[in-house]
Formats: structure tokens, sequence, C-alpha cells
């Protein structure tokens, strides 16, 4: 079998094409943050720069970098994409993969910590604050975690892959993908070091099924009165946009995650459906930008005003063409 078949051509096109749609965003998206004036959004856009920075380097990874195969019913990727073609193991692909879904876990949670801070007026003398701050330093301590981890055990995963692999391929003697080295077996709690991943990856999800919602809720109930008419408008305007980043991270970062975990633990036989969840988990990102620019007043009202001005630069600097070229032609 050749190690670097691409993955079906239902999710493969779909995942480069989408690319089509999602970068524009994330340049909007980052063009609108960088660019906006408002001293009541000045650091908060400093966390959504990092959330949708994070975000399209994540999708990058997922759609190109690793281009992920599935084989039901076994717990396992075959990464298909540029970096296994440079010669990059699966498990190192793997480490990055995990690195990347803490890290991108870790935004998401400073982001609603500071959302959190913002917007509930003497915010430490709320019981609710004691329990997120613990989940914030949690994913805090879990992402620097599973930065360092893989450097101390990348011998003896590479040993216990080698296991697996040989494991699975005696039973099952005519998949010869289990041989490949692009290949990479998600063995629940057989060793250490998937134990240690898995149960890092469970704990990160079981902080955000409480902490996301929670915390959106928790602001909706609790905005102070006592702030100016324009500031608590603004206020409302972010929570909105807020409630929806927890639905569209819940929908397509949640489920997936929760799906993923639940294959690993119990298998699964329909690979269609964790083809969608992949692409779900890729495309999280560009979906959570685009409500970013479409729910977030500030970014929107800019956004409209910004794209009015240079198209009226635009047609300002054709009328000057035009101008000039009838001067050159009297001439």
């Amino acid at each position: 079998m050749d190690c670097l078949a691409p993955a079906p051509p239902g999710f493969r096109i779909p995942l480069h094409f989408m690319q089509l749609a999602s970068l524009p965003t994330y340049i909007l998206a980052l063009i609108s943050l960088v660019l906006i004036k408002s001293k009541l959004f000045t650091t908060y856009r400093i966390f959504l720069i990092w959330h949708v920075v994070e975000n399209f380097f994540f999708e990058i990874y997922s759609a190109f970098l690793v281009e992920p195969v599935l084989h039901a019913p076994y717990p396992l990727i075959r990464t298909s994409g540029i970096l296994s073609r440079m010669g990059v193991g699966s498990l190192y692909q793997a480490f990055m993969m995990a690195f990347a879904i803490e890290y991108n876990g870790a935004s998401i949670s400073e982001m609603f910590w500071f959302r959190y801070k913002a917007s509930i007026l003497n915010y430490n003398t709320h019981k609710f604050t004691y329990l997120l701050q613990f989940f914030v330093y949690a994913t805090r301590l879990i992402a620097i975690f599973e930065t360092l981890f893989p450097f101390c055990v990348v011998g003896d995963a590479l040993d216990f892959q080698q296991e697996f692999k040989a494991s699975l391929y005696k039973l099952n003697p005519t998949d010869t993908f289990l041989l490949c080295d692009s290949t990479y077996v998600i063995a629940a709690f057989r060793d250490y070091v998937s134990s240690v991943i898995l149960a890092s990856w469970i704990l990160q999800a079981m902080f955000f099924l409480f902490s996301i919602p929670g915390t959106a809720i928790f602001i909706s109930f609790n905005l102070p009165k006592t702030m100016s008419d324009v500031t608590l408008k603004l206020q409302k305007q972010l929570l909105k946009s807020l409630i929806i980043q927890a639905s569209i991270h819940g929908a397509m970062l949640g489920i997936p995650n929760i799906m993923f975990i639940s294959a690993i633990l119990f298998g699964y036989e329909n690979e269609s459906v964790a083809y969608v969840a992949v692409g779900c988990l890729t495309y999280h990102g560009f979906a959570s930008s685009l409500a970013l620019i479409v729910f977030t007043a500030p970014l929107r009202n800019f956004m409209v005003t910004w794209c009015k001005s240079k198209k009226k630069t635009a047609e300002n600097k054709t009328s000057e063409n035009k101008i000039n070229d009838k001067r050159t032609s009297a001439l």
C-alpha cells in the first residue's frame, strides 16, 4: 500500500476548497482587529488576535501539513500531508497536533476569562470566579505540560508505537497501512504515554464543557447596571458575540472532541461521520472568525467603514486616471 495515499476525495476536496472562504475571513478579521481604534476594545482585541492567528495555523496544520486519513474501526490516523511527504514521522505529527489542540484550548480559555473579568463588577467577590479561575489555571498547566512532556518520552513512545502496530498487523495481515511510518495508533491507556495524553485531553474537554457555557450564562445574568449606556450597550454586544462563540466552539470543537475520545475508548465504525468531525475540528476557527466579524458590533462597523473608504479611494483614483487620460489625449 502507498503509505502517502490521500483521504477519500469526498473529504479531501472540501477540506482544501474551504480555504477559499476561510483565508479571506482570517485576513479581514485580523485587519479589523489590528486597525480598529477603540478605548473600550483595546485589551480584548489582543486576545482575539491571538485566537484568530492560532486558529489559522491550526487549520493549515490539520488541512495541509497533516491531512489525516482514517481507517475504521482502528483508533488511528494515517498522515498524508506535507509533513509526511517530507519524511516527518506520525508520532511527531501527533505530538504537534496535541500541542496545537491544547494551545487552541488555552486561547479560548484566556479569551473567556478576560471577558468575564471585564464584564463582572467586583468579580473577586463571586464564588463562581474561583471555580473559573481553577479551570483557567489548570488549562494553562496542561498546555505547558503538553509542551514539555513529549520531549521526555519520545523514545518510549516510538517503541510503544512499533509494538502496537506489529501486534495489530499480526492479527490483521491484510491491513498493510498498519506498518506505515505515517500511521499513529492511539492506544487507549495501553501505555503511560497514551494514558497521560488521553487523560489530559479528557480533562481539558471536561473543563470546557462546564466553563465555557457557564461563563456566558453567568455574565448574562450579572452584567452591572451602573455602567453608562454606551458601555452597557457595548458589553451586551460583546456578550452576544461571546455566546455565539461559545455555541460555535461547543458544536464544532466540543462535540468532535467527545466523539474522538469515545472512538478511542470504545471504537467506531462509520468513517464518514469521523471525517465530518475532523472537518469541524479543522474549520471551527473559520466559523469562529466569521462570527466574530458579523456579531461583534465594533468590528462589524469598522469593517463596513473601512471597506467603504477603500472603495471610495479606488473610485477617486479611477476618476483621476480618466481625467489624466483625457488631458493627455487633448495634448
